[in-house]
């Protein structure tokens, strides 16, 4: 609950510094699942460095409610937007994309027979504690580098990078050679026997950032992140083909990619 909205600060190019949280609790809720709870919340303030000053907590008839409000702060000229990418920019992505996804699906099916236990628990962790991407945000912010725009994935790749390019009426090209894939994601879906380049595409909740550069800093961004401990992605190109989204297979051939495709909260 506090990972995934300091990852909307994060997407902005902000630092988060203080925390607000509402809690409505049913009358069967125990004092020993409270107190963990609080205890999640302050170790997740804590290694990032915001203050937890208060909120409200009420009873509530049958569900149990959790409401989070992160306040952050941005320099003034470094505030990343959606809007703002160009034909030619860049599109970059942090980390490795689908594996929360799978990781859910593993929590849902309680998939036992297939895949490693390994690679299942580092699946179903990517699920549970997300990681949102602060440092790397602090990186590109204080940087010189032109970022045209930014978000971060929580609905999933295809659809989000919809976000980037809907406001300019513009499309994308994808490369599937390019699509980062963990070798946890792999390995489930030979065992599963699913394109893992799907659960990449439409995967949700992974809370990495997408974000696209100007071409001649490209060079100047990946010497940058050798000094981060997360790798990044040259995924694609943007382009002013509008709402058309297509990807290369590594075959050479090419599909469009529908931007609704991802999580949609209210089907």
């Amino acid at each position: 609950a506090i990972a995934v909205n300091i990852s909307d600060i994060a997407a902005m190019g902000g630092t988060p510094y203080l925390a607000l949280i509402s809690l409505a609790f049913p009358s069967s809720t125990s004092t020993k699942f409270i107190d963990k709870l609080y205890s999640g919340f302050q170790t997740i303030c804590d290694s990032n460095k915001i203050e937890l000053v208060g909120g409200d907590t009420v009873a509530s008839p049958k569900h149990l409610f959790i409401n989070v409000c992160i306040v952050g702060e941005a320099f003034k000229d470094r505030v990343f937007y959606r809007t703002g990418a160009k034909p030619g920019d860049q599109i970059f992505v942090t980390g490795n994309l689908g594996d929360s996804a799978m990781g859910l699906k593993i929590l849902r099916e309680k998939i036992k027979k297939s895949g490693s236990i390994k690679h299942k628990n580092t699946l179903v962790k990517k699920h549970l504690e997300p990681i949102p991407r602060v440092k790397e945000s602090s990186l590109l912010a204080r940087s010189k580098l032109k970022i045209t725009s930014m978000i971060d994935i929580s609905d999933g790749l295809t659809q989000d990078l919809g976000h980037l390019c809907s406001k300019g009426n513009l499309g994308a090209n994808l490369y599937e050679d390019s699509l980062p894939v963990s070798e946890a994601l792999n390995n489930i879906c030979t065992q599963k026997r699913h394109d893992p380049i799907n659960w990449t595409l439409q995967g949700g909740e992974d809370y990495e950032l997408l974000f696209t550069i100007k071409s001649e800093d490209v060079k100047k961004l990946k010497r940058l992140f050798l000094k981060a401990n997360t790798f990044i992605s040259h995924i694609g190109e943007i382009t002013n083909s509008p709402k058309k989204i297509i990807l290369t297979r590594a075959n050479g051939s090419k599909i469009f990619l529908k931007p609704a495709m991802g999580f949609n909260h209210f089907k």
